[in-house]
């Protein structure tokens, strides 16, 4: 298990949006920014944590250049385990890895992937769910970095879309339910992105960007139009994973720009530069390793719970104040084994001795014939377990992949 005395990216965080003024970059203070840091505080003390080993860096790395059909089931089921995480692991180790594997994959396109040379330390997601006014709702992933010794966070969020059923026809049918409810775009962008074809090339350009580059080279550089003979299903799973990952502003912009701008609003070039600045934070295809890490995290095959109470206290101290923190478990999950079937405990059951309160992540349960065969899976939301009355239990997750 890998423990450092580094405290957890969201403690550290959480302590900053403390006076966020010194502590957090670019941050422009007015009520509306004040508010929504606290808000932002209160979300980050109650998430549920995770910590990538590295592992399951590996693990995940690998996973994420999958075939495009694999991908888009991951997509599918990559469903967030609660409905408030954070997430982080060590950028070194990550980037390190998909260099690795894009030697190993790509090796003609070599030189032409720009290696990595300034890259940041620590990456971290606060993922959570978010109900827009239209009635649609969906998961934002607002990244956090450190950059010049201050936390940022990026102004725009990614947008995962997990439903089963989800193409480019979709996409624009919510698009446009969305921006007729609430007018979000520079009315040039929404115009534009009115036009159905539009949508669908913005998305797709988008999405590359999202998805990243070496892998988009990989699988989908030679997707050709479908008109074209032998190519329908390449090019339709091609625009299916684009269509499911967008951006939309994070809970950052609310600090980001001053309390006028959002009675006047945005206009084109400063929408461009928005999406600019979230791209090229993101362009290592962290929402692809992530929803690798979370399809892992949902297989139905991750079986054994093991947990270790924290046996020390490290006290830290950033800007001058004590870094916030908890008791907890850490969760370490193993992988089954490339070849056999073993029959393992199922977890989370709730069975045994008396359980202290704690939240119990979200799973699939899937219904099989007399074969053995799935023949319907049903997402099974977050709920409370146990009681109060025998303590309180909060978990950080250390996901790991079995040796």
């Amino acid at each position: 298990m890998e423990i450092n005395d580094k405290p957890l990216m969201a403690s550290e965080i959480i302590g900053a949006l403390v006076q966020p003024k010194r502590t957090i970059a670019h941050f422009k203070s007015g009520s509306i920014a004040e508010g929504k840091a606290r808000e932002t505080q209160s979300m980050l003390v109650n998430a549920q944590k995770f910590k990538v080993s590295n592992k399951l860096i590996d693990h995940a790395g690998e996973a994420s250049m999958s075939k495009p059909h694999v991908l888009l089931e991951m997509m599918k089921t990559a469903i967030p385990p609660f409905k408030n995480i954070f997430i982080e692991w060590d950028e070194h180790h990550r980037v390190h890895t998909l260099k690795n594997l894009y030697d190993k994959y790509l090796p003609q396109y070599k030189d032409k992937i720009e290696q990595p040379t300034d890259y940041l330390d620590r990456i971290g997601y606060h993922i959570y769910e978010y109900e827009h006014p239209s009635g649609d709702s969906w998961y934002m992933y607002d990244m956090w970095c450190m950059i010049d010794g201050k936390w940022f966070c990026s102004p725009l969020s990614s947008v995962v879309r997990n439903e089963e059923e989800w193409d480019m026809d979709i996409a624009y049918s919510n698009y446009v339910l969305k921006e007729q409810s609430a007018k979000e775009l520079p009315t040039d962008t929404r115009n534009f992105m009115m036009n159905g074809d539009n949508f669908a090339k913005e998305m797709c350009e988008q999405g590359m960007k999202i998805i990243g580059y070496p892998y988009c080279m990989l699988h989908f550089e030679n997707a050709k139009h479908p008109l074209e003979k032998g190519s329908k299903d390449e090019y339709r799973i091609m625009n299916d994973v684009y269509s499911r990952v967008t951006t939309v502003q994070s809970r950052a912009i609310h600090w980001l720009i001053p309390k006028q701008k959002f009675k006047q609003g945005w206009d084109n070039d400063e929408m461009a530069e928005l999406t600019k600045t979230h791209l090229s934070l993101i362009q290592g295809g962290d929402v692809r390793f992530i929803v690798s890490v979370l399809s892992i995290l949902n297989y139905d095959l991750i079986v054994k719970e093991t947990q270790k109470p924290a046996d020390h206290k490290v006290k830290h101290v950033r800007f001058g104040r004590s870094v916030p923190t908890n008791e907890y478990s850490l969760l370490n999950i193993e992988l089954p084994k490339p070849r056999g079937k073993t029959v393992y405990e199922k977890i989370f059951t709730g069975q045994g001795t008396p359980k202290k309160w704690h939240m119990r992540r979200g799973h699939w349960r899937r219904y099989r014939d007399k074969d053995g065969n799935v023949t319907k899976r049903i997402w099974i939301d977050q709920c409370e377990a146990g009681s109060k009355e025998h303590g309180q239990k909060v978990k950080d997750y250390n996901l790991q992949k079995s040796s």
